[in-house]
């Protein structure tokens, strides 16, 4: 049975996670875990996870990663870090406003490496378009999201893009989901902060951070 990580992360969006994550994790079939980036969020994201959250931090189908620098919120190298912390045969998007829908993880154990996963679309998509999935070797391949894309837009359709030059067969879920709406204003609430910078940019490397576990350990990645 293939395992499967979902990878979420988190800017001053816990009033979003506290409707998500709940379902997300009791959704969670064996060999699949999710992972959970902290972009030092700065509502109480992590006493909210340490409170609520003990057995499954234990057993490890939650994953909680802190991210050590306070850098201006880039999605597409949020979702890097996210992704390379992850160690699932099928890697899934899973941003904060989503939930997981009836009969995802089926659909994902059968993903091929050729193949991308891409959301259903049906006119009233916003907040959905970064449901995308892929294999392991799949992303790392297509070499992650273009960190040159900063604050939180494009950087789905750009590794969209990506994904047909590599001529990667595109496979669509099954079933129809919406999103928790957010405003512009929330959207780029943390994404040009006074006296911040944005995460560096390496040209042959991607998701390069320093984060800290659960159990308080911090590693380079």
């Amino acid at each position: 049975m293939r395992s499967i990580t979902f990878c979420t992360t988190c800017k001053g969006r816990l009033w979003q996670l506290e409707q998500t994550l709940p379902h997300n994790l009791a959704k969670l079939e064996e060999n699949c875990d999710l992972v959970l980036l902290d972009y030092q969020s700065p509502d109480g994201l992590r006493d909210y996870i340490f409170n609520n959250f003990q057995a499954e931090l234990s057993s490890g189908k939650l994953k909680y990663f802190r991210l050590e620098h306070d850098y201006n919120y880039t999605s597409s190298y949020a979702k890097n870090v996210a992704h390379k912390l992850a160690t699932g045969e099928v890697l899934f998007n899973l941003d904060g406003d989503n939930k997981i829908h009836e009969g995802l993880i089926t659909e994902l154990r059968d993903l091929k490496h050729h193949q991308f996963f891409l959301p259903r679309l049906h006119g009233n998509d916003e907040g959905s378009y970064g449901r995308l999935g892929y294999t392991r070797r799949t992303f790392h391949m297509l070499g992650g999201y273009d960190e040159t894309i900063v604050g939180m837009k494009g950087d789905d359709g750009a590794l969209r893009v990506t994904a047909r030059q590599h001529r990667l067969r595109p496979v669509h879920a099954k079933q129809i989901v919406v999103a928790i709406q957010n405003t512009r204003e929330q959207k780029d609430l943390y994404v040009n902060m006074p006296g911040k910078s944005n995460p560096p940019i390496y040209p042959d490397r991607y998701g390069v951070a320093d984060v800290t576990d659960h159990l308080g350990n911090m590693f380079s990645i």
